[in-house]
């Protein structure tokens, strides 16, 4: 009799296990990304050693299976091996593992094999979970806490860059005024923003040029010192 009230003592508790639906990736678009620092047009100064021209262009693939939360936050509780303790900072991203039995958005926990689920309401809906029935957290969330209470999650997309699309990863530096002229320094670097040392270049303009004009770029010189150079990006 007592092993029959300590099976039906599990059966009550696993079924109180919430399960994950493991969802497919989000729809996804193309966008092209293109960082500069410089505006076309507009008078810009650099000193020496700094970039005259800064630029990465490169396409992304958007998708939205990101949440931010809104605000610091601590997620802790369990037990043995479904023990957690999650802090984390305002602005600090989630990424959407799948689904809840409540139909809820589900958020991995880095570092673990957990995640919770967030309500219409972009908070907290009291569920914890793994991707398998037998690792989940016995009772779903009730064994957690989150503090504060009201936390908050805002959807925001993701970007990946596609590497293999082709890119732009270069700058443009300003190197000072010699006996020879302006100089300027050419530099390209990987799409992780390591420098390759055999694409650089070292280029030499007339101490009195009013136009700089390399690859796809033509500059307007304004003035030039040994310590500055003011300019105007026309073209690019």
């Amino acid at each position: 009799m007592k092993s029959l009230a300590v099976l039906v003592s599990l059966f009550v508790m696993s079924g109180c296990t919430t399960a994950v639906k493991m969802g497919e990736r989000p729809a996804s678009s193309i966008e092209n990304v293109d960082v500069k620092n410089y505006i076309l047009g507009e008078p810009t100064t650099a000193y020496v050693g700094d970039p005259v021209v800064v630029r990465k262009s490169y396409k992304a693939v958007v998708r939205q299976d990101l949440y931010r939360v809104d605000n610091d936050f601590t997620l802790q509780g369990g037990l043995a091996s479904t023990a957690l303790h999650l802090d984390a900072a305002a602005g600090d991203k989630f990424r959407v593992a799948g689904t809840n039995e409540l139909g809820h958005p589900v958020l991995r926990i880095p570092g673990t094999i957990f995640m919770f689920g967030v309500d219409e309401n972009g908070q907290w809906d009291d569920t914890v979970m793994s991707p398998s029935f037998w690792t989940s957290p016995v009772g779903s969330g009730n064994q957690y806490t989150m503090s504060p209470a009201d936390t908050t999650f805002t959807p925001v997309e993701s970007r990946t860059p596609v590497s293999e699309a082709g890119y732009l990863n270069h700058e443009l530096v300003f190197t000072g005024v010699g006996s020879n002229g302006l100089s300027l320094l050419y530099r390209e670097y990987t799409f992780e923003d390591m420098a390759r040392s055999a694409f650089k270049q070292e280029l030499v303009y007339p101490k009195d040029t009013d136009e700089i004009r390399f690859r796809s770029y033509q500059l307007e010189v304004i003035s030039v010192s040994p310590s500055e150079i003011k300019y105007i990006v026309r073209s690019d």
